[in-house]
């Protein structure tokens, strides 16, 4: 996982570009859900993963999210499409023989059974010879750091090691495929972040190809290689998580996946060979780079488009490519890692509309500044939403 440096047309999510060093583990091709009340909870979704990538799912409450994992181990039926899993269809496969392993939020470990005990219940159940049995529990017992644990039950573990016995238990059955859903949802911060380093050790050891749900967006940052973002049953995008935040495919993913300024307006003119965007909205005109456009600028003239810059690209100056004056709303220190600083601009109807921007030099509330920000660091968002008919003020931006 590399660190993170710093989207109206008719445009498709993107899918991740494969390394033909890496075949894929797993492939949903256009799976549909509806419950027999008529709810969809899943609608034509299509994403590809790696083997051995960190692939997170993340998107808002009542997504689809659990919905799809449940799907991938065969706990729901699906109502059309498809789950392969190293080439082979596995989309009507009982959840014994799918070869997936599952590990829940609650780590769901039998209370009446040791850390040994809990680890070894799968392979005792599958009828493994009792020494190649002996022999991967140990190798788990090792690898999860256990040692000192084995003859504990469930009631004498902390989170932290119920989570670490309950990966054990999944992963000494070695499936081709890990699920995680929410598995730190209940810890502490600190907690959390451990666990965070912890699944990352572990993944980089099993080689195994994780997919991991859950609502926190920094969190999936940290962790994935590929982000799948879901809004309402459908895919946004599927991507790494550079791309997923620095070339968003729609202005949803822009909005919910990390902090985003997001301005819109009527694109008026390209300039430079195509190059560059005018962008003129109730704040001011802009120039916006197109080069993370689908579309031939030009084609866009005239329409009404959003664009976003993140937090750490506006400046305080009036010596770049774009310039707003705002009056600063609140400061919030953050140790560490700079300032977060709202402001608020205001339109020539009078209207407010919201910034943000990361510094470390001292700003105080109620100053006036004016801060501007590089077209390279602006993102032209062709699509507002996979969703049809979503309002990207109002269902996007609260506003």
């Amino acid at each position: 996982m590399s660190d993170i440096e710093s989207t109206e047309a008719d445009v498709s999510p993107p899918e991740p570009t494969a390394d033909e060093s890496q075949s894929v583990a797993l492939e949903v091709d256009e799976l549909t859900k509806i419950y027999p009340d008529g709810t969809v909870a899943v609608e034509d979704i299509s994403f590809s993963i790696r083997e051995g990538d960190f692939c997170v799912l993340i998107g808002p409450s009542g997504c689809g999210k659990s919905t799809t994992l449940h799907s991938l181990v065969g706990k729901i039926p699906v109502t059309k499409g498809a789950i392969r899993l190293g080439g082979e269809d596995i989309t009507d496969e009982p959840t014994y023989e799918r070869d997936i392993g599952l590990v829940f939020q609650d780590f769901q470990l039998f209370p009446h059974l040791t850390v040994e005990e809990n680890i070894g219940y799968g392979l005792e159940r599958l009828q493994v010879d009792a020494d190649d049995r002996t022999a991967r529990v140990d190798d788990m017992i090792e690898m999860m750091r256990l040692e000192e644990l084995v003859d504990r039950h469930p009631e004498e573990l902390s989170a932290g090691q119920k989570q670490r016995v309950a990966l054990a238990r999944s992963m000494v059955l070695k499936p081709k495929l890990l699920l995680l859903d929410e598995p730190l949802g209940d810890m502490d911060y600190k907690l959390q972040k451990h666990m965070e380093r912890e699944l990352l050790r572990l993944h980089r050891q099993l080689d195994t190809t994780f997919v991991y749900v859950t609502h926190d967006q920094t969190q999936a940052m940290r962790l994935a290689d590929q982000i799948v973002v879901m809004n309402d049953g459908k895919i946004e995008q599927s991507d790494s998580v550079e791309r997923v935040y620095n070339d968003p495919a729609t202005a949803f993913v822009s909005a919910f996946v990390g902090d985003s300024n997001i301005l819109t307006g009527e694109l008026t003119e390209v300039s430079n060979n195509g190059s560059y965007a005018h962008i003129e909205t109730p704040l001011g005109t802009f120039l916006v780079t197109t080069e993370n456009l689908r579309s031939e600028p030009t084609s866009l003239v005239g329409e009404r488009i959003p664009f976003s810059v993140r937090p750490q690209y506006l400046e305080v100056t009036d010596d770049l490519d774009n310039s707003v004056s705002c009056r600063v709303e609140d400061v919030i220190h953050q140790p560490g890692s700079g300032t977060q600083v709202i402001l608020e601009a205001t339109t020539s109807e009078g209207t407010a509309h919201e910034l943000q921007l990361k510094s470390f030099d001292r700003i105080d509330p109620s100053d006036t500044v004016t801060v501007g920000w590089s077209a390279d660091h602006a993102t032209l968002l062709e699509q507002t939403s996979i969703v049809d008919g979503i309002d990207l003020e109002t269902d996007i931006l609260g506003e």
